[in-house]
């Protein structure tokens, strides 16, 4: 049995840098309101709507936070959760 891999492409709603990576791959589906730990940084985002795309999956994060409930408070404060 093989294992699929999902792909995202990343959407940052608050604070992109350019060291900020571009695309998430994971084991498992992410879904909205999941809090996701970005390897490349080490910054927690809430991913807050998923997009399908002509090239992919388009996942929209938002604000880096230092843990995931920094993350989901950050979420509620910018607006960005509940997605609308």
């Amino acid at each position: 049995m093989t294992q699929s891999t999902f792909h995202y492409r990343l959407r940052y709603l608050a604070d992109h840098d350019d060291a900020d990576p571009r695309y998430y791959e994971s084991a498992d589906a992410v879904t909205p309101g999941q809090v996701l730990r970005l390897p490349k940084t080490g910054n927690y985002h809430q991913a807050i709507r998923l997009q399908q795309q002509k090239t992919g999956t388009r996942l929209e994060l938002s604000k880096s936070a230092q843990s995931e409930r920094e993350a989901k408070l950050l979420a509620m404060q910018y607006g960005h959760w509940p997605a609308t």
